[in-house]
């Protein structure tokens, strides 16, 4: 069965119009295919950007260039429209340059004042490095020794969740952080199960939602989290260059920044307070920060060619309606599942989201040859042939978008058999 483009439309006109959605706009239409001659199956790495997010970067960098003409901020419409796609307040987002920024300021706020000593940090084996690099560096807290806890790759059809229950009963945990989903096949996490517990035995609970925020349902609230960053590149249809953070609100007068800078202050609100001197005293500026968790945004002033793109794609973004995406990515990635096990690969055992799928040799053959080397090499030459996907952590990572098609597929595992089959018959 031929799949088509998936529709989809905003949520409801009331919510919409709420966060200035594009209620009257297809968002999928809104989304150019890619070229005839290009397959491309690595939107977990990169989203292509839709026209109107080209558009507004366009004329963002002309506004840029004419510094003289009426400029305008959409700061506080990004946190809304994030706000909305999580489930919370517009004040409890904060912005910053990557989600790599954000572990290290969460770290270093749950550790600051830390009276010392070993902290167990959950985590998953193989987790995105930038999940891991904020707690595996200690010079921020040096009386603190942070001890992983790892969590294995599941080895039956229960996946991940009862792995990780199991060491959060069996093992003192301080600090759990995980994601949604796992970066490298998109196997799945139930993080409301994990969540309440960790909020009823007072563990902290940190998430990277970057693989699934925007293209599955996210509910902070829900999940009980402390806090969750969000790389915009990916689901969020936007550039490099930000990371859009939650905050729980029983933060928001505790946390720091991780740099210290005038635009989180109080004060430098107000232009006319720079129009003044003899502003410092013997302690400095005044240090009061501003409400919420708008303390924690980084330093710099706010990107005028960056967040008016962001924006567009978040003001997408809330038009489309999850659950449709899933169930059309479903589809698709359940028939890239059933291809690959046509030629010699499986999936890891246990629940996964329907966006992203791993496919893992399985084949005898493919088992003994298809090394990570080799698997990279295969890749690339399926990059040669206008064909994306992405090797991570042994699995062919692969990843639909809403203009992923049937035939794309087809093509797909007509070229990986092609390309495996060559190294096999090599070696």
């Amino acid at each position: 069965m031929k799949l088509e483009s998936l529709p989809t439309s905003a949520r409801s006109s009331t919510t919409s119009s709420t966060i200035n959605s594009p209620t009257s706009r297809n968002a999928t239409d809104m989304m150019d295919k890619p070229p005839r001659d290009v397959i491309y199956f690595n939107n977990s790495g990169k989203t292509a950007l839709p026209r109107s997010v080209q558009r507004a970067g366009e004329l963002a960098l002309g506004r840029e260039c004419q510094p003289w003409e009426p400029q305008t901020s959409c700061t506080e419409e990004i946190r809304t429209l994030f706000a909305h796609i999580v489930h919370a307040s517009s004040d409890d987002i904060a912005i910053v340059p990557s989600t790599g920024f954000a572990m290290t300021m969460f770290a270093n706020n749950v550790f600051r004042g830390s009276t010392g000593g070993v902290k167990k940090v959950l985590i998953l084996q193989d987790e995105m490095s930038s999940e891991i690099y904020a707690w595996q560096q200690s010079q921020p807290f040096p009386n603190v020794q942070v001890d992983f806890l790892i969590v294995p790759h599941p080895t039956s059809e229960q996946g991940w969740t009862p792995l990780i229950m199991s060491c959060l009963e069996e093992h003192h945990v301080d600090v759990c952080c995980l994601p949604q989903v796992h970066w490298s096949d998109g196997s799945y996490i139930d993080l409301t199960r994990i969540g309440h517990y960790c909020s009823d035995h007072q563990i902290i609970f940190i998430v990277d939602g970057t693989q699934s925020v925007g293209i599955m349902p996210m509910d902070v609230e829900r999940i009980k989290c402390d806090a969750l960053a969000c790389s915009v590149h990916k689901w969020l249809l936007g550039p490099h260059g930000m990371s859009l953070v939650y905050i729980h609100p029983k933060y928001h007068d505790t946390w720091l920044p991780l740099d210290q800078h005038e635009r989180s202050r109080s004060i430098f609100q107000d232009e006319v307070y720079d129009a003044t001197e003899n502003n410092i005293d013997e302690k400095g500026y005044p240090a009061e920060f501003v409400c919420g968790a708008r303390r924690c945004d980084s330093g710099g002033k706010n990107n005028p060619i960056l967040e008016p793109m962001i924006c567009e794609g978040l003001r997408i973004v809330n038009a489309i309606q999850l659950d449709s995406a899933q169930s059309y990515l479903k589809r698709i990635t359940d028939q890239i599942l059933e291809g690959g096990k046509s030629i010699g690969f499986d999936v890891q055992p246990g629940p996964r989201c329907s966006h992203i799928i791993g496919l893992r040799p399985k084949s005898p053959e493919f088992v003994q040859y298809l090394t990570p080397e080799m698997m990279v090499q295969v890749a690339n030459k399926l990059k040669e042939n206008n064909i994306f996907l992405a090797v991570r952590c042994g699995a062919f990572r692969i990843s639909p978008y809403l203009k992923s098609t049937s035939d794309d597929v087809d093509q797909l595992i007509e070229a990986l058999e092609l390309e495996c089959r060559s190294i096999v018959k090599d070696c």
